[in-house]
């Protein structure tokens, strides 16, 4: 089985790499599976799920291989595509970072300000969720929004090279330290807040979570040069063990917290094994890819990478939602379980219609002759 697809737009860059790398597709498909299972999991399941070894395991599963995957591949779609316009793709940051917002309030103020009015649920279960709290969340939506700004800008000066990695590197050793670093006026510090700030509610800030689109494309455009596919992801295997294992030792010399605000903070200890981690599952997922018998069994994960961004909208709206049907972490494991497939079917169902509806105006307009690396219709492919 060939480790390519035929080149169609990136579901969040919206860019036409040289070809579509099924490593890259399988992965991507995956995070937002994870997600989608980890998040109806925090918000209907008990408290008790968690711990359970189902609990144990999304959770497990929802971490490395989920948002970081994301982002990581995010950059990396930008490092395998053609050039393409600053502001074509500065353009697709901003209304990612839009609908950041506009998500803000459709799976939280909206359904938690009717919910509570009709006394489906109190201010004081949903703690600490507030009206201002729910719409001033920084997700993933904005980091990769903002980060697509950012790599976009940084490519008018160079291309992913080791220059990136080492911003990488300066990126998270400096964020300790950054994040929550404040100018002393709401007027300045507040557009600061998806960057730096510290606050519960922000829990994808662009320093450090930045690093991991800036490695992702530096890898994106080693992938799209190499003549031996497998060979390189093979040795990005063992580049990626040896991260897993600087990770653990700088995890055992500085001992973080092992809890999700640790993670969200992304220490340097945790940047590095997650790192690892990301390589390690890319390598497996296109070892995973070149089985036959396992491959052509994947389409639907591979329709769930073509709109991942809808799909990601989609899950939280009926995350948000459906706290009014089955309660704030009101369910027991049985009725999890069936909630989590019931999530994944009407998740993976409704973003057909969601590609659509988040597709920017921007990239509605046919491209221009002579640039058709950069596409401007967002359309899923054919799974």
């Amino acid at each position: 089985m060939e480790d390519v697809r035929a080149a169609t737009p990136n579901a969040v860059t919206g860019l036409t790499g040289r070809e579509r790398i099924r490593a890259f597709d399988l992965a991507a498909g995956l995070s937002v599976f994870f997600m989608i299972l980890i998040h109806v999991m925090w918000h209907w399941g008990r408290a008790e799920t968690w711990t359970t070894p189902i609990g144990q395991a999304i959770n497990y599963a929802g971490g490395p291989t989920a948002a970081p995957v994301f982002i990581f591949l995010m950059g990396a779609s930008l490092g395998a595509a053609r050039q393409a316009g600053t502001g074509t793709l500065v353009s697709r940051g901003l209304w990612l970072l839009f609908l950041g917002y506009v998500l803000n309030f459709v799976r939280g103020v909206i359904p938690a300000s009717l919910g509570t009015t009709f006394g489906i649920v109190t201010w004081d279960q949903i703690s600490p969720f507030t009206p201002w709290w729910l719409a001033t969340m920084v997700d993933l939506h904005h980091v990769v929004g903002l980060s697509l700004i950012a790599i976009a800008l940084l490519r008018t000066r160079s291309q992913p090279s080791m220059s990136w990695l080492i911003l990488a590197a300066v990126l998270v050793l400096v964020a300790p330290w950054l994040r929550g670093a404040q100018l002393g006026t709401p007027i300045l510090d507040a557009p600061l807040t998806p960057f730096i700030s510290p606050a519960p509610n922000v829990f994808y800030a662009v320093v450090p979570w930045l690093a991991y689109p800036l490695a992702g494309a530096v890898f994106g455009a080693a992938i799209a040069r190499a003549p031996d596919r497998g060979r390189l992801f093979r040795r990005a295997a063992l580049v990626g063990l040896g991260l897993l294992v600087a990770g653990g030792v700088l995890i055992l010399a500085t001992r973080p917290e092992f809890d999700v605000f640790t993670y969200w903070h992304q220490p340097p200890a945790f940047f590095v094994a997650i790192l690892g981690i990301i390589l390690l599952w890319l390598a497996l997922c296109d070892v995973v890819t070149r089985l036959p018998a396992i491959d052509r069994r994947l389409n639907v994960v591979y329709g769930w990478s073509d709109r991942v961004i809808g799909m990601y909208f989609t899950h939280w709206v009926l995350v948000g939602w459906g706290v009014g049907l089955v309660g704030f972490r009101a369910l027991d494991l049985p009725g999890l379980i069936v909630a989590l497939a019931a999530a994944v079917a009407l998740t993976s169902y409704l973003s057909r219609f969601a590609v659509r509806l988040e597709s920017s105006p921007w990239f509605r307009r046919a491209p221009r002759a002579g640039a058709p690396e950069a596409a401007m219709e967002l359309e899923p492919a054919t799974a």
